[in-house]
């Protein structure tokens, strides 16, 4: 029963630490599977002897350098790698200028969507709600920041 328990922990520690390397950042689930692995390399050491308990120290990081290995060999890290790149820029305002009409492509609470010349862009309000859809205009351009106005018909 001892061994059977050292066992899954040692299988459910590799399972999670390899989880954190390659699906999950945030180290909850790599200190969850090395605390499952000092746990079973604990129970180790107290009923079978410091010789075995080195022996599963060495075997359990030759493991880990193996797994880790084998996975970076497959292309396992390859398929988990972010590839795209982010083309746009930052306080890049469209052509826009004080007057310019458009609408809102969403609810201004205060801040929200809207669309000049087919550009949707960021805007705010000077603090009221404007429904969407509504017919708008520029009246202020501020540190990078767009400020309109629902236009009175």
């Amino acid at each position: 029963m001892l061994i059977a328990l050292i066992v899954a922990l040692i299988l459910l520690g590799l399972f999670l630490i390899l989880l954190e390397l390659f699906v999950t950042p945030g180290l909850i689930t790599g200190l969850l599977g090395g605390v499952a692995w000092i746990y079973a390399l604990y129970r180790i050491y107290t009923d079978f002897g410091e010789l075995s308990g080195h022996l599963a120290l060495a075997g359990l990081l030759l493991l880990l350098i193996a797994c880790i290995f084998i996975a970076v060999r497959s292309g396992v890290w390859d398929k988990v790698s972010l590839k795209s790149s982010v083309e746009g820029r930052v306080n890049d305002l469209p052509d826009l200028h004080i007057g310019d009409k458009g609408t809102t492509g969403s609810m201004l609470r205060p801040m929200g969507k809207a669309i000049f010349d087919n550009k949707t862009v960021e805007v705010s309000s000077s603090g009221e709600m404007i429904e969407s859809g509504k017919e708008i205009e520029i009246y202020k351009i501020e540190n990078n920041r767009i400020y309109v106005k629902e236009t009175q018909i």
